[in-house]
């Protein structure tokens, strides 16, 4: 799943995906419809799709700041740096004109249409019909986890589900956060339908049946539909195509991408095409900015607290944490993938789970969890020492921060658990209740035509 840039560039003249989507220019039907013809089209369509995966705006960088410094693992400690944009976000003090939310809006549903014209037209196209799922099922899965980011950051969002014109688009409202979950619920377990177990090749990253079954888990486990995450995410823990590996660090090497541990990464590739790599993620020069609790919650023994030091050291120009270290190349760009989806949490999503079934001493949910623990080099959990399902439900929690520093989750894990008041207050900021979401850009609301029906989030 390289990024194509010819292609992508292509891709975006023909389906009008803009930065903002609510400045899609019309489409042109006549060239939509010429380009969607053969399986090649589709292949470079279904490319596209994953490129926005990759924008600057999402996992190659923005991310970082709107999902993880948000939390109590990283803070922002340059006020000054691009008008303060990032560090009002750490801060709680973001307006709703916060252009790096705006980007990252417009970059999420750009890749939506992008998946949206692909399965609008796939089904007139005569293709191998393996083939065909394959795509559909990309697709599908792509626009799943767009949706699912979507709806955790902002609450009700347009559910969009078929490309349209800018005077559609106007005419949208924001969907009922149950409504969006259950469309993520069909296009992922479509695409576990229609994906391979694996890949070869140049086909190696893209995702599987076993990534849509395992973010599908994940989802169950956001709504609090335990049973059915067991179900789910049993299959991806008792299948043999994912596993732990023994040293916990080289998940994270840049020679070692696509291990037995990635069920799905987002990837990159430093020093090639334009855009091909992605700036330093938590880099910094002006000191450390691991928050100090997050370091202060792993054992000194913890052979995952190395991969939070910053190397080469937090003064250094562009100095980032072990877990995400590269060399810059000659174009400033470096070419780690990041990885949205590891086994390592299939394993504490399903121990949650099973917890959350059936509290059980010394059950499947501890055996479960202690397996992670195990490859960390800290000790196992007993049932004398988690006595209660409560007890057992913190430490999977706290598990989720320190074995997933860094990697998206933290602050979807502190919502959804309603503990993030309580652990921003340790980092010594003060975190208003609704800003558990975050404002809808302003200049969305403005172009909508119901204000009614699109107005903004409590609080703001």
């Amino acid at each position: 799943m390289k990024k194509i840039t010819l292609v992508v560039a292509l891709l975006v003249g023909l389906s009008a995906c803009q930065k903002d989507f609510l400045d899609l220019k019309p489409l042109s039907q006549p060239n939509a419809d010429n380009f969607y013809k053969t399986a090649n089209d589709f292949g470079n369509a279904v490319n596209g799709a994953y490129d926005a995966l990759q924008n600057a705006s999402q996992y190659g960088g923005d991310y970082n700041t709107i999902i993880e410094t948000r939390s109590d693992n990283v803070l922002d400690n340059d006020p000054s740096s691009g008008a303060g944009l990032r560090y009002n976000i750490d801060r709680f003090i973001e307006p709703t004109t916060n252009s790096v939310l705006r980007d990252t809006w417009g970059s999420l549903y750009t890749g939506i249409n992008r998946c949206n014209l692909i399965l609008d037209k796939i089904d007139a196209v005569t293709m191998d019909a393996t083939l065909k799922a394959r795509y559909k099922g990309e697709a599908q899965f792509i626009r799943a986890l767009s949706y699912f980011n979507l709806v955790r950051l902002w609450g009700k969002v347009p559910l969009v589900l078929k490309a349209g014109s800018t005077t559609e688009a106007r005419s949208y409202v924001r969907n009922e956060v149950a409504d969006i979950y259950t469309a993520i619920e069909k296009d992922l377990t479509d695409a576990s339908a229609g994906l391979p177990a694996t890949y070869t090749g140049a086909d190696l990253g893209r995702a599987t049946s076993g990534a849509a079954k395992g973010l599908l888990g994940k989802v169950y486990v956001t709504e609090k539909k335990y049973d059915l995450a067991v179900a789910v995410l049993k299959d991806v823990v008792n299948g043999t195509t994912f596993k732990l590996l023994p040293n916990v660090a080289d998940v994270f090497s840049v020679a070692n991408k696509n291990n037995a541990e990635i069920l799905f990464a987002v990837k990159f590739k430093k020093g090639g095409l334009q855009g091909e790599g992605h700036g330093s993620w938590y880099g910094t020069s002006i000191g450390d900015n691991i928050e100090p609790s997050l370091r202060a919650a792993f054992l000194p023994a913890d052979k995952r607290l190395p991969l939070t030091v910053q190397v080469p050291v937090p003064t250094s120009i562009n100095a980032v944490p072990r877990k995400f270290y590269d060399e810059l190349s000659g174009t400033n760009d470096v070419g780690n993938d990041f990885p949205v989806l590891r086994f390592a949490d299939v394993l504490l999503l399903y121990a949650e789970a099973l917890n959350e079934v059936a509290y059980q001493a010394d059950g499947d949910a501890f055996k479960t969890l202690n397996l992670v623990r195990t490859r960390a080099g800290v000790p196992s959990y007993t049932g004398a020492q988690l006595a209660t399902k409560e007890a057992f439900r913190t430490a999977v929690i706290n598990e989720r921060r320190l074995e997933l520093a860094l990697e998206n989750d933290r602050w979807f894990d502190l919502i959804r658990t309603g503990t993030a008041v309580d652990a921003i207050k340790v980092t010594g900021i003060t975190m208003p209740a609704y800003r558990t979401l975050y404002p809808i850009p302003q200049s969305e609301i403005d172009t909508y035509n119901n204000k009614t029906t699109f107005g903004q989030n409590q609080g703001y």
